[in-house]
C-alpha cells in the first residue's frame, strides 16, 4: 500500500509519498493532491480516515497552498465536531464571508444569502471534522455544488465516518496512509529537536500514526539527562508494547503523555480546555485569563507574573502535543486527545456540557447544570432570550459566548448569582446589560468581545472586584456609564479597542490598571483621563487615532522599560517586555509623533531615561504584544545596533535613534536629536547632497552612522562640516554604502578640525577618488577604517602631512582599495596597528619609529609587503609584520 507523509521534514530532502484514492484504488502523490485545487473535473474532495492520521493536516496544506497562490476569491475554514449542529455550521460559513449579512436572521434567510453570495464567486470551503449524516448536505448548508457552478470552486471535507463521506457525493476520496518507519523516525527526531538513539524500538509500535509520533516526542523532548531520557524510553516501550490496535495505541500514548506532564497544575490547565466546545478555539490571552481567574495558577502573585506563568504552561502543553495553535492564534485540542482525557476531566469537574439539546427553558437548564458544576457553559446555542432569575447561587463561571441569536436578558436575570466571578457574553446580540449585573459584586472578569449591538455599558459601578473588562470589537459601543470605574481599584485589563467610544471616563488614581487598549477607536479623543495619566501603573497601552497627539506631557506617568509601537498616525501601542535594563523601545512609521516631544520635556528624565527609537516608514506595522507568541524587542532593533557593531569601541546604546527611509532628517526632531547618544541614519531619500543633517541639534551624540543613501553625491558641505566639528561629544562616525558619493567634503577652504572625533569608518563608497582635503584635520582620531572604495586613489591630498592631519592615529585599516596610491605625506607618528588588504598600488606606508610608536604591527599580503618602497630601510626593522592567515608573526628584516 502506498504511503503518505503527513508532516514536513526540514532536515533532509523531502520526499512526497502517495495518497490513496479509494475509488478506483489508485495512488497519487502529495503534490498531485495539491494539484486537485486546479483540476476542473474535481469539485468536492473528501479526506476520510481515523483520528490522528493527518486528515486536517492534509486539508490545511491544501488550504494554505491555495491562499499562497491566490487561487480563489473566498476562503472559508469551518471547524466542526460531533456536537456541531447544522445551524452552527451555517452561521460559521456566513460569519467567514465578506457579504453584509446583517443581524438576527433566520437560518433559512442566512442560507439564501450564502447561496446567493457564493454562486457568483470562486470559493474554497473546508469542513473540518464533519459528522453530518443528512442527505444533500451541501444544499442544506446553502452551499452551491462546484460542478454546477462551473467557476472552479473546491470543497474539502475531512471526516472519520463512511457516512460523512458518502453524503458529500465527492468527486474524489483520499485516505492518508501511515508513515513509513523512516518517515516516523524523521518526524520524531524533528519534534524532539535532536538525533535520537533508542534502547528499545518505539517506532514500530506507533503504527505510523503522526499524532502518536508527536505525542511520543512531547514526552521525550524535556528529558534533562541521558539517564532520564533512557528511563522515559523504557516507560514508553512498556506503554506502547501491546500492539492491540491503532485506537488502543493512541489512547495509551495520550494517557502516558498526560501523566508525564510536569505537574498537577499543568494537568488542570489542560483539563480546563475540555469546558469549551471541541469546534471552538480559545484565544490565548482569554484562556490564560480564565486560568488566573479560576484559581488554576499560583495565588498571591501579581497579575503580570501569573500571566507569564500561564504562557509558560501553555508552551509546555503545546510542546507536549496536548494542544495546538491554529492559524488564527487560538488554542485547540485534538479530538483524540479530548476523547481520551475527558475521563480525567470528569473526575476533576472539567467537562463539556451538551444539555442545550434538551427542550427545556433556559433558566431550567441553568439550574440543572448548576447542580453538577460551579462552571456553567451554554455556548453556541440557538437561544434568543434569557428570561427569569435562575437560582444559581454557587456557580463561579457562566459562559454564554457565541450565542449569536441571543439579543435580550431579563432585568433580574443575575439576581441570584452572587458568587459569580467569570461572565462571558462575547459574540452575542445583546444591546444593553441588565440592571441585575450590579448584583455580581464578586465578579472578576467580564468579557463582552464582539457584541456588535452593545451601545452602552451601564450598571457596573458596584463591580468593585473586577480585574478584567474586555469589550473589544463592540463596534456600536459609544459610552460607559459615568462613575463606572470610580471604585474599581483592582481593574488590571481594560480593552475597548475597535469600539465607537468618544471619550474615556475618569479612572481612579489608585487603580492597578496594567493593560489599556484603545486601538482602532476612530472617534476617541486623544487626551487620557486623569487617573490613567497619574497612577503610573499602566504597563501596556494601545491607543487608537492619535492624530491630535500633541501633548506628550500626558504620558509623564509612564515608567521606563516599555515598548511603543506607533503607526500611520492612527495607532499607538505601548507594552511591557522582559526588559531588565529598563530601556524604552519606540518604533514609529512617521516622525509626526515626535513633533511635540521637546528637548526640555521631563519625559527624558522619566520614561525615556534609556531609549531605542526607530523611525522607519519602510517597515510594516507590527504588534509588539500578540496572543500567539510575543514578538521580542530585538525584532525591531536587530537590523541596527545588535546585529553588528560598527567599531571595536562602539558605545552601549543607552539612548539610540534610528531614522530609516525618510526624506532627509525630519524636521522638528530637535528633542530626540538633542538627547540621542547613538544615531543611525539609513536610506534617507534626497537629491544630490546632504546639505543639512541637522547636526547642530545633535548635542549629545557620541556615535553617528550614515548608510544606504544611494542618491547622495556630496556628503558634507562647508557649513555641515563646521557644525559637525562643533558637536563636542561626537566620538565615532561611520559612512557606508554610498554608491554615488563622489566627495566627502565640498567647499571646505579653511583649516577645520574634528577635535572630538576618535573613530572613523568608510565602507562601500565606490565613487570616491580623494577622501579628505588637506585643510581637514583630525587631531584626536585614533581609528581610521576604509573599505571597499573601488576607485579611491588618495586618503588625503598629497600636500597633507600626517603629523598635522592625524597626529594621534593608532589604528589604520585599508581593505580592498585597488586604486589607492597614497595615504598622506609625512608619517603617522602614533600609528601602532596597520592592516592592509587588496591595495596592490599602495607602495609607501606612512610609518616611523619614535617613542610614541616603537613598534608598528602590520598585517597584509606577503607580495604587497615585499613590493613596498622605503625612504629609510632601517624603519623596516621595527615593524612587526604578519601575513594574512594562520602564519605566526615574525620580526621583519631587510632581506
Amino acid at each position: 500500500m502506498a504511503s503518505y507523509c503527513c508532516f514536513w521534514r526540514r532536515r533532509r530532502t523531502i520526499r512526497y509519498p502517495s495518497v490513496e484514492i479509494i475509488n478506483p484504488g489508485q495512488s497519487i502523490s502529495f503534490q498531485d493532491m495539491l494539484g486537485l485545487l486546479v483540476r476542473p473535473d474535481v469539485g468536492v474532495i473528501v479526506i476520510q480516515g481515523i483520528g490522528g492520521s493527518g486528515k486536517t493536516w492534509a486539508a490545511k496544506a491544501a488550504y494554505r497552498a491555495a491562499r499562497t497562490s491566490n487561487l480563489f476569491q473566498e476562503y472559508v475554514w469551518v471547524p466542526l465536531s460531533m456536537n456541531s449542529s447544522m445551524g452552527h455550521c451555517i452561521n460559521k460559513i456566513a460569519a467567514s464571508l465578506s457579504c453584509n449579512k446583517g443581524g438576527n436572521l433566520s437560518i433559512e434567510r442566512t442560507k439564501a444569502i450564502i447561496k446567493e453570495y457564493l454562486t457568483k464567486r470562486k470559493f474554497l470551503l473546508v469542513l473540518d471534522n464533519s459528522y453530518f449524516t443528512e442527505e444533500s448536505i451541501l444544499e442544506c448548508l446553502g452551499v452551491p455544488r462546484p460542478q454546477q457552478q462551473s467557476l472552479g470552486s473546491k470543497i474539502f471535507v475531512t471526516t472519520r465516518t463512511k457516512r460523512g463521506e458518502s453524503i458529500m457525493e465527492p468527486d474524489i476520496v483520499l485516505m492518508p496512509q501511515p508513515l513509513t518507519y523512516e518517515e516516523s523516525y524523521d518526524l520524531l527526531r524533528e519534534k524532539i529537536g535532536k538525533d535520537i538513539c533508542f534502547a528499545h524500538d518505539l517506532i514500530s509500535y506507533c503504527f505510523g500514526m503522526p499524532l502518536t509520533i508527536v505525542l511520543l516526542a512531547g514526552v521525550l523532548c524535556d528529558a534533562p539527562t541521558q539517564e532520564a531520557f533512557s528511563e522515559l524510553v523504557t516507560k514508553a516501550h512498556v506503554t506502547l508494547g501491546a500492539q492491540i490496535s491503532v485506537f488502543n495505541t493512541l489512547g495509551r500514548i495520550v494517557k502516558f503523555g498526560y501523566h508525564q506532564l510536569p505537574s498537577d497544575n499543568v494537568r488542570h490547565c489542560l483539563l480546563y480546555c475540555l469546558l469549551f466546545p471541541e469546534h471552538q478555539g480559545i484565544a490565548v490571552k482569554e484562556l490564560i485569563w480564565y486560568w488566573i481567574m479560576d484559581g488554576l495558577l499560583q495565588k498571591n502573585i501579581g497579575f503580570d507574573e501569573a500571566n507569564h506563568i500561564g504562557k509558560e504552561i501553555l508552551d509546555v502543553l503545546i510542546k507536549h502535543g496536548m494542544v495546538y495553535l491554529d492559524d488564527n492564534g487560538h488554542i485547540r485540542m485534538h479530538d483524540v486527545v479530548r476523547e481520551t482525557v475527558s475521563r480525567y476531566g470528569k473526575d476533576n469537574g472539567y467537562i463539556e456540557q451538551h444539555d442545550w439539546h434538551i427542550n427545556n427553558p433556559i433558566s431550567t437548564r441553568l439550574v440543572h447544570l448548576a447542580k453538577y458544576s460551579r462552571r456553567v457553559l451554554l455556548m453556541d446555542t440557538e437561544m434568543e432570550c434569557l428570561y427569569g432569575s435562575p437560582c444559581c447561587s454557587f456557580i463561579s463561571s457562566l459562559h454564554l459566548r457565541g450565542n449569536c441569536l441571543l439579543k435580550a436578558m431579563s432585568e433580574e436575570f443575575f439576581c441570584h448569582m452572587g458568587q459569580l466571578e467569570i461572565l462571558d457574553l462575547s459574540f452575542t446580540l445583546i444591546q444593553v446589560l441588565p440592571p441585575s449585573i450590579s448584583c455580581l459584586t464578586r465578579l472578576r472578569m467580564l468579557l463582552l468581545t464582539g457584541c456588535d449591538y452593545l451601545k452602552e455599558i451601564r450598571h457596573i459601578t458596584p463591580l468593585v472586584r473586577l480585574e478584567v473588562l474586555d469589550a473589544s470589537g463592540c463596534g456600536s459601543l459609544k459610552s460607559i456609564g459615568s462613575g463606572s470605574f470610580d471604585h474599581m481599584v483592582l481593574l488590571k485589563v481594560l480593552d475597548l479597542s475597535a469600539t465607537s467610544i468618544t471619550f474615556l471616563i475618569s479612572i481612579p488614581v489608585s487603580m492597578e490598571l496594567r493593560h489599556l487598549n484603545l486601538q482602532g477607536c476612530p472617534f476617541l479623543r486623544s487626551e487620557l483621563p486623569y487617573g490613567v495619566s497619574k497612577n503610573g501603573a499602566v504597563q501596556n497601552l494601545q491607543l487608537g487615532d492619535v492624530e491630535d497627539l500633541a501633548d506628550w506631557m500626558g504620558m509623564l506617568w509612564l515608567p521606563c522599560g516599555l515598548t511603543f509601537n506607533l503607526s500611520d498616525k492612527h495607532g499607538l501601542e505601548v507594552s511591557l517586555e522582559a526588559n531588565m535594563g529598563g530601556n524604552t523601545y519606540v518604533y514609529a512609521s512617521d516622525a509626526y509623533f515626535f513633533n511635540c516631544l521637546k528637548k526640555d520635556s521631563p519625559l527624558w528624565f522619566n520614561c525615556f531615561q534609556k531609549f531605542q527609537i526607530v523611525i522607519s516608514c519602510s517597515k510594516d506595522n507590527q504588534t509588539m504584544d500578540t496572543d500567539v507568541e510575543a514578538k521580542k524587542i530585538d525584532s525591531i532593533i536587530q537590523n541596527s545596533y545588535f546585529r553588528t557593531k560598527r567599531f571595536a569601541h562602539s558605545i552601549e546604546p543607552i539612548r539610540y535613534l534610528e531614522i530609516n527611509g525618510t526624506i532627509g532628517v525630519p524636521s522638528d526632531l530637535d528633542g530626540i536629536l538633542g538627547h540621542a547618544e547613538l544615531i543611525s541614519l539609513q536610506r534617507l531619500a534626497m537629491a544630490t547632497q546632504l546639505s543639512d543633517l541637522n547636526i547642530s541639534s545633535m548635542e549629545a551624540v557620541r556615535e553617528l552612522w550614515v548608510e544606504n543613501c544611494e542618491h547622495l553625491e556630496s556628503f558634507l558641505t562647508a557649513e555641515v562640516v563646521q557644525a559637525l566639528s562643533e558637536v563636542g561629544n561626537l566620538h565615532s562616525l561611520w559612512i557606508s554604502k554610498m554608491e554615488k558619493l563622489s566627495s566627502f567634503c565640498k567647499g571646505v577652504e579653511d583649516v577645520t578640525s574634528f577635535s572630538c572625533l576618535k573613530h572613523l569608518l568608510f565602507d562601500c563608497c565606490p565613487n570616491l577618488i580623494c577622501l579628505f582635503p588637506s585643510v581637514l584635520h583630525f587631531p584626536n582620531l585614533e581609528t581610521l577604517n576604509i573599505r571597499f572604495c573601488d576607485i579611491l586613489e588618495r586618503v588625503f591630498d598629497s600636500s597633507a602631512l600626517g603629523e598635522d592631519t592625524l597626529p594621534r592615529l593608532q589604528s589604520l585599516q585599508l581593505w580592498e582599495l585597488p586604486e589607492l596610491t597614497s595615504v598622506c605625506s609625512g608619517v603617522l607618528p602614533s600609528l601602532k596597528n596597520l592592516k592592509v588588504r587588496g591595495c596592490a598600488k599602495l607602495r609607501k606606508i606612512p610609518v616611523c619609529m619614535n617613542e610614541n610608536s616603537p613598534f608598528v604591527t602590520t598585517i597584509g599580503e606577503q607580495l604587497w609587503w615585499d613590493s613596498l618602497i622605503w625612504d629609510d630601510e632601517t624603519i623596516k626593522r621595527w615593524l612587526l609584520f604578519r601575513n594574512w592567515g594562520p602564519l605566526l608573526p615574525h620580526i621583519a628584516t631587510e632581506g
